[in-house]
């Protein structure tokens, strides 16, 4: 069993009410498969992004909403296995339609949806939605996580005011306590300053 690194934390321990969806430790991703590297529904970050984004979660309970939380720290084993899942041939179009109909598999990495060296294997960046506490429903974003399209940029004008709207909300939550978002996907933040700036981690989540 790999250990978990001394200077991260699991955010469900340190946060609790955050929902941990954890995608990639199933096969409802964008893959199709259960990704290298994730063997068990949990999400790390590093210390210091860990408590800030238990200030997101304070303040978000406030307005009666909580956070849920697609990714966060990404082992740098999941990292190379996208790059090889984009050298692969479709397999699945369904897949492809729900996930990134626009582009090939190789384009998500020349458009920048997905990263060769990512903040998530810092342990600094995290994926995340806002939750209604009353109906348990995820506030509408106009996209499902990880759509890989214009219509997912932050402030596309493609979306409907209400999703707009929702996508600023957890923008400003996020934004007010360190983060910064990634302006092609509402839903990716990374933390500023990055505590491990030239430090890529492979230990498994679980």
């Amino acid at each position: 069993m790999a250990s978990i690194h001394p200077d991260f934390v699991s955010l469900s321990d340190l946060c609790p009410g955050i929902k941990i969806q954890s995608d990639y430790s199933t096969t409802q991703n964008f893959t199709g498969s259960v990704v290298d590297g994730y063997k068990a529904k949990k999400a790390f970050l590093a210390k210091a992004p860990a408590g800030a984004i238990c200030e997101v979660q304070s303040a978000a309970r406030k307005k009666g909403l909580a956070l849920k939380i697609f990714d966060a720290y990404r082992p740098q084993k999941a990292v190379q296995f996208f790059l090889d899942w984009a050298k692969k041939p479709e397999e699945d179009i369904l897949i492809k339609n729900f996930y990134y109909p626009s582009f090939t598999r190789l384009e998500l990495f020349e458009k920048g949806f997905i990263a060769k060296e990512s903040t998530h294997s810092r342990g600094s960046a995290v994926d995340l939605t806002l939750f209604d506490l009353q109906t348990g429903k995820d506030l509408d974003m106009g996209t499902v996580f990880d759509f890989f399209d214009e219509l997912s940029h932050t402030e596309s004008p493609l979306v409907t005011k209400n999703q707009l709207n929702n996508r600023l909300l957890l923008k400003n939550l996020m934004e007010s306590n360190g983060f910064k978002n990634f302006s092609q996907e509402w839903w990716h933040f990374s933390f500023r300053p990055e505590p491990f700036p030239d430090q890529a981690f492979n230990f498994d989540v679980e």
